[in-house]
């Protein structure tokens, strides 16, 4: 899971804590994301860290949540989602699970067993109320073969199952696993996804801040 960002969006208040660690009723955003992974019983989960490494250390590394060991991988410099994904490569496996640390997704995450598929899979969902770029959005679906399509409305939504075969895509050094390494596969018409239903929301800006507050005295952590 990526927590590494450094949210400048947010501007103040991601200057004191990083915005997987905000508070909504008293729980941080990211125990939310965690109740709804442990579902599947991952033997372990592994957040990708950066920008205030230390606060996530000392709530979670090496602590257990379920069944699943969670670690804290740090970076010595800030290196993008790709990066950070590269420099964890070896806890990819067959059938490892993908996500931002910043984006809740109300989803029955069990339901993801029986997708079969050789390097990433990618999940979709409909375009709200986001200002993506152009390489994160108008992505459209023909025959599960996810393509650019400028009167689409689907965007990606920051999950994927990819298998330890994708780590040949990945790249040393700072880079967007998003804007560089799929955007690339998309274009090449090699990434094959499926639209998922579900609340999904990305905390990076004020608006959807303030709609998970409401929102998340509806969830229950278990």
């Amino acid at each position: 899971m990526f927590v590494g960002g450094r949210g400048l969006r947010l501007g103040k208040i991601t200057k004191r804590v990083p915005k997987p660690l905000i508070k909504f009723n008293g729980k941080n955003f990211l125990d939310y994301q965690l109740n709804n992974l442990k579902k599947l019983n991952p033997k372990k989960i592994i957040l990708l860290c950066g920008y205030k490494t230390n606060f996530f250390e000392k709530k979670y590394n090496n602590k257990n949540l379920g069944k699943s060991k969670l670690i804290c991988i740090k970076e010595k410099k800030l290196l993008g989602t790709g990066g950070s994904l590269e420099n964890s490569k070896k806890f990819i496996t067959d059938f490892t699970l993908v996500c931002n640390g910043d984006t809740y997704f109300d989803y029955d995450f069990t339901k993801l067993k029986n997708i079969k598929f050789n390097d990433i899979f990618l999940f979709l969902v409909k375009n709200k109320n986001y200002k993506t770029n152009n390489k994160l959005s108008k992505l459209s679906l023909k025959k599960n073969i996810i393509n650019y399509n400028s009167k689409s409305n689907l965007m990606n939504s920051g999950f994927y199952l990819i298998s330890k075969k994708f780590k040949k895509f990945l790249k040393k050094g700072e880079n967007s696993l998003e804007n560089n390494v799929i955007h690339e596969l998309i274009i090449k018409k090699k990434i094959k996804g499926k639209l998922l239903k579900g609340n999904h929301i990305d905390i990076g800006t004020l608006k959807n801040l303030k709609y998970f507050k409401k929102f998340s005295k509806s969830i229950n952590l278990k």
